[in-house]
């Protein structure tokens, strides 16, 4: 896994979401003056496309639209690094990496804030039924029934003060959401088998397990990585034990919620209501029942963005990506066992 014949290092970017003018990645590659670097980039549509742009690429980064299995890391002859832009690291096969000696980075501190604000917006708006409230405005529901609140709204507002807020996984977004909520007065449940009790009460909260949470929540907030003990981590069953009148806000994973069992809980009144900033599959099928809901809050997968967080992660994983090439060991290694493998100075 060489330099190019020419002595030139190729980043092939095939995150297309940002664009490939690479205009804010030239004060990235200023900070590295030693590497000649070609910036590439090159939008690809599934596995077949991703391997042939990473043919001739010493560094590769990707988003999560783009899946890297074992066969097309296998595929890809001078790959040193493959740089993701984002947090999880689900769509990349770290063992595969590992195996061939390509360090894998991320950035766990991307859209910390972006995120939970948005999971905080969407309580907020299912709450205080906001969208609800406009649509109906925006149809004569004001000048119909003047001030007659009850009359206009489609169901009951409890007060966020006297409701219970169950926060399913504890990383950074999961208590960056507990750091905002908590002002409001909402009682703070938290299932997550990867953090103590001791620390989830630290942070004002109470720890409990994932089915105890579903059967006291008014408001369920997601906030566990995609693995496979979390795919479908949501579906009849569980939905099953969430009260008549509790809402669902998920901004992790798409595949975390089954979207059919979903739409059946929401469409019979089994479920109150719910907010998607993710589905599976995306974009949402324009045929999907969610759509007809009104009971439901549908969102783009936008809770990354903000200008300034598209800007960070955007330095951040190019300058990850080359100090690997530099030979350096960058901030985060997602694969770590392969440092026993790939010598990379602190």
């Amino acid at each position: 896994m060489g330099e190019a014949t020419n002595g030139r290092l190729r980043v092939v970017i095939t995150a297309g979401r940002y664009g490939f003018a690479f205009g804010p990645e030239q004060a990235v590659l200023a900070r590295y003056p030693a590497l000649d670097v070609e910036l590439r980039g090159v939008e690809v549509r599934g596995e077949a496309e991703l391997i042939e742009a990473g043919q001739d690429a010493d560094a590769l980064c990707v988003s999560t639209l783009e899946a890297v299995p074992r066969r097309v890391i296998a595929a890809l002859p001078r790959t040193r690094v493959i740089a993701r832009y984002g947090v999880g690291v689900d769509n990349i096969d770290l063992d595969a990496a590992t195996d061939h000696g390509i360090v894998v980075t991320h950035y766990p501190q991307y859209c910390t804030d972006e995120v939970a604000d948005h999971a905080v917006a969407l309580m907020l708006a299912l709450n205080r039924r906001l969208v609800d409230l406009d649509r109906d405005l925006r149809r004569g529901a004001w000048v119909a029934h003047r001030h007659h609140t009850q009359d206009i709204l489609r169901g009951p507002v409890p007060p966020l003060r006297e409701m219970t807020l169950g926060i399913v996984g504890f990383g950074r977004i999961g208590r960056a959401v507990a750091a905002r909520a908590r002002p409001f007065g909402l009682t703070l449940l938290v299932a997550d088998p990867a953090v103590t009790d001791d620390t989830i009460r630290t942070l004002a909260a109470a720890p409990v397990g994932l089915d105890e949470l579903l059967g006291r929540s008014d408001i369920v907030s997601l906030h566990c990585p995609l693995l496979p003990s979390t795919r479908g981590l949501i579906g009849a069953e569980r939905l099953a034990r969430m009260k008549p009148t509790a809402m669902l806000v998920n901004t992790a994973r798409g595949p975390i919620v089954d979207l059919d069992a979903l739409a059946a809980a929401l469409a019979t009144g089994r479920l109150g209501g719910a907010a998607l900033d993710v589905t599976d599959p995306e974009p949402l099928p324009a045929a999907s029942p969610l759509y007809g809901l009104p009971n439901t809050i549908l969102t783009p997968h936008a809770a990354y963005y903000s200008e300034r967080s598209v800007e960070i992660v955007r330095d951040e994983t190019l300058a990850a990506a080359l100090a690997v090439l530099a030979g350096r060991r960058p901030d985060t290694v997602a694969n770590p066992a392969v440092l026993d493998r790939v010598a990379l100075a602190p």
